[in-house]
């Protein structure tokens, strides 16, 4: 199995949850509608492949100033980032400064569309918080089908892998690369050569 989460992992995890919830807040002082539960009381979420492939987003924009011109519903995704990586966001935009988080957005907007029809139509609006100076930056991430595809695509694949009992290639040949090191599955993966 994996490993667990450390301490400082769970605590950092907490942290983002809590700037996620004083940005509704802020989002909503603003004037805008966001919706971050189910009628039942539930996070808005999806599911596919029998459960295996699903999340969950921070939440959807109903309504909100009309002097900002945005389209509505519109997914909302938030993360807080250091000041480093926070800058880079600003400086090269999402797709380029975090092709994960923009792989995220895609297939939240593909996988919603079904439950919040429309949702694919609008941008997204990805709110990044420095962490370290409170600063705010927005940007719009208009749906990107290709991507999304290739996300889903890729999900699937690993999926047959798994259920294969296939290993597939490694993304690196080295077991103390930065992305393996922080990876609960290290262990598993590379057999305690690490």
């Amino acid at each position: 199995m994996g490993r667990e989460f450390s301490g400082t992992t769970l605590r950092i995890f907490e942290a983002g949850h809590v700037f996620e919830e004083t940005a509704i807040r802020w989002l909503r002082l603003a004037g805008f509608e966001i919706h971050t539960e189910t009628s039942q009381g539930e996070q808005y979420g999806f599911s596919a492949a029998d459960g295996r492939i699903q999340g969950h987003v921070d939440g959807i924009l109903a309504n909100g100033p009309e002097v900002i011109g945005l389209g509505y519903p519109a997914l909302w995704e938030c993360k807080s980032l250091n000041n480093k990586s926070w800058k880079d966001t600003i400086k090269r935009g999402l797709t380029l400064s975090k092709p994960v988080y923009a792989a995220q957005v895609a297939l939240y907007q593909a996988y919603m569309e079904p439950h919040v029809p429309g949702i694919s139509q609008n941008p997204a609006i990805f709110t990044a918080i420095n962490k370290d100076t409170a600063e705010l930056y927005f940007e719009q991430v208009p749906f990107n089908g290709q991507l999304a595809q290739q996300a889903s695509d890729r999900g699937v694949r690993i999926l047959q892998a798994c259920d294969a009992h296939e290993l597939l290639p490694r993304m690196v040949n080295d077991p103390t690369h930065y992305e393996c090191k922080f990876c609960s599955w290290q262990d598993r993966c590379w057999g305690g050569k690490a």
